[in-house]
């Protein structure tokens, strides 16, 4: 078992992983005037459980992304488990194909979030309007997921330079 494998090393990342998704729930919800400018903020859980994802799937397991987005979606006022729903099958779909993707550089990954993030915004778009909800303008739903995807990198970068978290070869994986 490597150390990047180790139960201990793993249930850290998790506990720091649902402490940096509370703050940044947190932040979301305090009135700093961060949305003032027009444009709409990124969805720093979303670009964060995407990038721990694909980098170690163990510590970001299934029943914290649905805990996580579903308190989001309570907390930010949106169609609960809509979201959460749309996290979800995005993320198992990213981990489905994570081996194929540690052998590719990093744009290809870049490409596979940025697919996965615009069909996670057009798929909400049509179930709300399905359902007879007023979605958000669509200029400002394209908007967002862009941002989302244009932050990516920087939580990679974070991710790994200041949270040491590396990203794992298929030899060092083991199930939990």
């Amino acid at each position: 078992m490597s150390p990047a494998t180790s139960a201990r090393h793993v249930w850290t990342y998790r506990a720091l992983f649902l402490l940096l998704c509370a703050a940044l729930i947190t932040l979301r919800l305090l009135p700093l005037g961060l949305g003032e400018s027009g444009l709409p903020g990124p969805d720093l859980i979303l670009a964060l459980t995407f990038a721990w994802l694909l980098r170690q799937p163990a510590v970001v397991p299934l029943v914290s992304i649905v805990a996580v987005f579903l308190v989001a979606d309570f907390l930010l006022q949106r169609p609960p488990g809509l979201w959460t729903a749309l996290a979800v099958v995005a993320s198992e779909s990213l981990r489905r194909r994570r081996l194929q993707m540690t052998e590719f550089p990093f744009l290809v990954e870049w490409g596979a979030i940025a697919g996965a993030v615009a069909g996670m915004v057009l798929a909400e778009r049509v179930i709300l309007w399905m359902l007879f909800v007023d979605p958000p303008s669509l200029g400002l739903a394209l908007t967002h997921g862009i941002v989302t995807v244009a932050i990516y990198p920087l939580v990679v970068a974070v991710s790994k330079f200041i949270f040491g978290l590396r990203k794992l070869g298929p030899a060092e994986l083991e199930p939990l």
